[in-house]
């Protein structure tokens, strides 16, 4: 059982990077942003090329975070500003083309197959004899732990943060308080961007890299930004890890490709039950609270 909640974790801090620039995107502009799988299979590869350069991990996270940043903003100018202004279907079906535009030119750059980073032959930590993880492992948890924290504080405390959470919840509100929409938008695809470049690399350290990482890692991001109630920080946050262990378990049961197939199940579950995710859940707590103290 440890095992299981040991690899859900990994799991979860892997999407638990991944869903929150999604989060971010999705509250900010309005759309389900599919090209988001893409960076992070970008940032994979990105990683793959720090890795190959003899960078040590810290700095190829670092540098894919920063180049994948950077092709965020990129496809917002070229691609997603021109048109935010045509609706949420036009935004939504040229963020899947740009996917494919993605994908295509990565794999015409790096090739098709799959490959791996290079990196030093390391021992698991073991439990009294047994095996739980290596410590490349031991290190995306702790990343993703500390990550959480960091993102608390960002929203919260610095200029930056507050200015996209003001106007993700409302730009007019937001114009007339001094922020400009268009610079945080820019701010919003840097972050998520680099976030699912983190998440790239985070993966590629404990798997493989391929061209279709990014498309079967989409359905996990979606669930987990679903169940944790759109555009709810701190939900995608707890139901990242929920999201991790829950496919982990269900893989006790069910062949390792199936991952997508729990991750969407648990999102018609959510849907059905409390559409509104943990977000919903964690309000009613809250609510409740205020009563009782009044």
């Amino acid at each position: 059982m440890l095992d299981i909640i040991v690899f859900g974790t990994i799991s979860g801090s892997i999407i638990l990077f991944a869903a929150l620039g999604f989060s971010m995107i999705l509250k900010t502009e309005g759309f389900i942003n599919v090209g988001h799988g893409q960076m992070l299979m970008l940032g994979a590869y990105f990683g793959l090329l720090g890795n190959k350069m003899g960078l040590p991990i810290v700095l190829v996270g670092i540098l894919a975070a920063i180049l994948c940043g950077l092709v965020g903003m990129l496809i917002f100018v070229v691609f997603i500003s021109p048109i935010k202004t045509k609706g949420i279907l036009v935004c939504l079906f040229t963020s899947v083309g740009v996917s494919y535009l993605i994908n295509g030119v990565t794999g015409a750059i790096a090739g098709k197959g799959v490959q791996a980073f290079d990196l030093p032959p390391v021992k698991a930590i073991s439990i009294s004899g047994y095996p739980i993880a290596t410590p490349y492992e031991i290190m995306v948890i702790i990343f993703g732990i500390v990550a959480a924290f960091l993102v608390h504080a960002f929203f919260n405390y610095t200029l930056m943060g507050k200015s996209i959470r003001a106007v993700s919840d409302n730009q007019d509100l937001a114009k007339l308080r001094g922020y400009n929409p268009r610079k945080t938008s820019l701010q919003v695809w840097f972050l998520a961007s680099a976030l699912a470049g983190i998440a790239g690399v985070f993966t590629g350290l404990i798997g493989s890299v391929h061209l279709g990482m990014g498309w079967s890692m989409l359905p996990i991001i979606l669930a987990a930004t679903v169940f944790g109630g759109i555009g709810s920080i701190y939900g995608v946050m707890a139901a990242a890890f929920i999201v991790g262990i829950a496919m982990e378990i269900g893989i006790l049961v069910l062949p390792a490709n199936y991952r997508s197939a729990i991750a969407f199940g648990l999102i018609v579950i959510v849907m059905l039950i409390r559409p509104e995710g943990l977000k919903s859940i964690w309000d009613s707590v809250m609510l409740n609270y205020r009563k009782k103290e009044s």
